[in-house]
């Protein structure tokens, strides 16, 4: 497993036991549904299946780009002196 599956995995756990403590919490819901089963067959399935064919996008959607590239910076430094 690399290192961001293994991070990823742990936020899904960790998602999904925030979201048990909550129902434990609140409480059931009014149609009396078992939630806790239900969110049991949930992390038994491991989840939706959260793929980009899956929800509808392309295989490989575009990347947003955040921030500017290194040659960006180093153009507006020189122009700045």
């Amino acid at each position: 497993m690399n290192f961001f599956a293994w991070i990823r995995e742990g936020v899904r756990q960790a998602v999904l036991l925030g979201v048990s403590d909550a129902v434990e919490t609140i409480g059931p819901p009014p149609n009396e549904t078992d939630m806790g089963q239900h969110l049991l067959e949930v992390i038994r399935k491991g989840g939706p299946d959260t793929t980009p064919k899956a929800i509808g996008g392309s295989a490989s959607p575009k990347r947003k780009k955040l921030g500017r590239s290194l040659s960006e910076v180093q153009a507006s430094a020189a122009k700045a002196s």
